[in-house]
């Protein structure tokens, strides 16, 4: 380096440098004892550094890196799958207890997410439905195919646990639950904790779970004492001041009955009611597409009519779970009595030796049929008579009460401070016995009498945003309740989107549910459209299925305008045999193959074009 330029380094002494004096000496005294490349390379670094780094401090800038790697490391990710609901609450419960914990964490639904994104995650919970036969919930489907496709990311570095949800009435216990561990596990992921399947009533399992999840979590994660890192899952439905309680499944909310109607005649074959509910807009808020749960007790005089089977004094203590009370307020408040499941039935067919019970406890479609018509005391009276087998023993097999979910009939645009029901009274069983929810709510209940609820989001059954946008809404019997929430709805904030509904049931003359509505609807032209299928008006019976398929060209029309397709109600039958409509209509009037036609479908359910609503 020449003596001039050693000089001009040697008097960088300048106001404006952030160096102090005793650093500029160092510099100046390691710069003399360079030569001409190395002074170069320096140089070089230091721009570099400069521009890379945008004049910040080098220490914080790599710290920022390694605490967003170790942050990536450290951070639990919570996602769920969730038909009804009950896997949303899990997951939420996991992530405020792992937050109360000093654990970071995040939270998705599986419906945001995607497969590949596990490939950048390090620690993942799952909480995951089985609906219907052994299918993913609404909000899983794409994730639970991508994850069995090709493309599914190497996943040896992840660990991971999940907690299935399930009914073991069904066949297909925990299907959806049971085939994403096996496929983690094919994928490379390790397990942090084996799979818990929890049936009906989870709660006790569910938190065992979290708290055993937990404890693995932070021996295996860096802890996170702020609570900047902690992702919070939004509730749009819900709104409250400081010093409102929380309104959910565990706090409800006691609503007054206003109105209780039944509207189909005298002599159908079913009875429907139409029932109101005063709600207190503050605590309470949903949207079209919720339902609201009801928590019910036990009828008293089905209670009395099974005391009397067991000849108990209604005071004699005993134990259910994790009560022990008496027997009396454990069958109003806590046991399932209305409802059979499965593995109940299972238990009495190895202390009963009766051929038709075992082939109630193998066949599953004769247990289906069995249930429709029977609880408890039915089959007790049936194949127990003599009350042999100790009450105690069968506490033990029995499940608690659940709450009955009813989809919403009313837009709370036009209804503030109330919610509409459409319900079907369940027939009489055997014994006299009625539904638990349908019995209190259609049967027992009077106007002025008031009944705890609480609001199920569903954003799985949403309509759409644009307001432009057409609308199909397929809902026979009491599916049609979300479809008039829709319609007030579209009505009330002046939807120029078309609207198409196809409802069925029996008989016209009994059973056209809310048909001045829909007439005063269509006449407004808000309603395009209605096409209706009464099954047994005629010798050969039509349904809503019948009716799309001659309306196909027309409903084809629709769906290459953008239509959105909503189908609530059975899904069983109805909704297995709608999908296959749609599917053919897709086929002929696409010109698709039968493979193109399905994968046409999906892809309208995964941009939210085709939304279901199925029980």
């Amino acid at each position: 380096m020449s003596t001039k330029n050693l000089a001009l380094i040697n008097n960088l002494n300048l106001p404006s440098s952030p160096l102090p004096n005793d650093k500029q000496q160092q510099l100046a005294k390691i710069i003399n004892q360079m030569d001409s490349n190395q002074s170069l390379w320096l140089s070089g670094y230091l721009a570099a550094r400069a521009e890379f780094y945008n004049d910040s401090n080098l220490t914080h800038k790599l710290t920022q890196t390694d605490n967003k790697q170790a942050d990536q490391q450290s951070k639990l990710t919570v996602l769920y799958g969730s038909q009804t609901g009950n896997g949303k609450s899990i997951a939420e419960d996991l992530q405020q207890q792992a937050k109360n914990a000093d654990i970071s964490t995040e939270i998705f639904s599986l419906a945001d997410f995607k497969v590949k994104q596990l490939a950048k995650k390090s620690l993942v919970t799952l909480v995951i439905s089985t609906h219907g036969e052994g299918e993913a919930p609404d909000d899983a489907e794409a994730f639970h195919d991508q994850l069995f496709s090709k493309k599914a990311p190497d996943l040896s570095h992840l660990k991971y646990s999940v907690l299935a949800l399930g009914d073991s009435s069904y066949e297909m216990f925990c299907q959806t639950g049971l085939e994403i561990d096996e496929r983690l596990t094919e994928l490379g992921g390790k397990r942090i904790h084996q799979r818990i399947d929890c049936d009906v009533d989870f709660e006790s399992a569910a938190s065992k779970w979290i708290e055993e999840i937990l404890s693995e979590v932070k021996s295996l994660v860096v802890s996170e004492s702020s609570s900047d890192n902690i992702t919070a899952l939004p509730v749009p439905n819900v709104v409250t001041s400081k010093n409102s309680p929380v309104i959910n499944k565990l706090n409800p909310f006691l609503a007054e009955i206003s109105t209780i109607q039944k509207i189909t005649a005298r002599d159908s074959i079913k009875d429907t009611y139409h029932i109101e509910l005063s709600i207190n807009p503050d605590l309470i808020q949903y949207q079209p597409g919720d339902s609201v749960g009801v928590v019910a007790r036990n009828n008293s005089k089905s209670v009395d009519q099974i005391l009397s089977y067991w000849q108990l004094d209604e005071s004699e203590p005993h134990t259910f779970k994790t009560h022990t009370l008496s027997i009396r307020e454990l069958l109003v408040e806590h046991i399932e009595i209305t409802q059979l499941s499965k593995p109940f039935i299972q238990f009495l067919a190895k202390e009963i030796d009766n051929k038709t019970l075992q082939e109630l406890a193998t066949s599953h479609a004769s247990f289906l049929d069995y249930c429709q018509d029977h609880q408890l005391l039915d089959l007790l009276l049936k194949f127990d008579p003599e009350h042999k087998i100790p009450v105690q023993d069968i506490l033990n097999e029995l499940r608690s009460i659940t709450p009955r979910l009813y989809s919403i009939a009313s837009s709370q645009t036009t209804e503030e401070d109330e919610i509409h029901l459409t319900i079907n009274l369940e027939p009489a069983t055997t014994s006299g016995q009625r539904g638990l929810a349908s019995g209190l709510l259609c049967d027992t209940a009077e106007v002025g009498d008031e009944v705890a609820i609480y609001i199920e989001p569903n954003q799985n059954f949403r309509l759409p945003e644009n307001d432009h946008i057409p609308v199909i809404m397929i809902g026979p019997g009491t599916g049609i309740a979300p479809f008039r929430a829709f319609l007030q709805q579209r009505e009330a904030s002046g939807a120029q989107g078309g609207n198409w509904l196809f409802f069925g049931n029996p008989n016209f003359s009994s059973d056209f549910l809310y048909q001045a509505e829909w007439l005063k609807m269509k006449k407004s032209g808000l309603l395009d459209q209605i096409s209706v299928a009464f099954s047994r008006d005629q010798t050969h019976k039509i349904y809503v299925q019948d009716r799309l398929k001659d309306q196909a060209k027309q409903i084809w029309e629709w769906l290459e305008k953008g239509a959105h397709i909503y189908v609530c109600g059975d899904a069983k039958y109805m909704a297995k045999d709608v999908e296959r409509t749609l599917i053919e209509i897709i086929e002929v009037h696409g010109k698709l193959s039968t493979d193109d036609a399905k994968n046409h479908l999906k892809t309208l359910k995964q941009n939210n074009r085709y939304q279901k609503d199925v029980y």
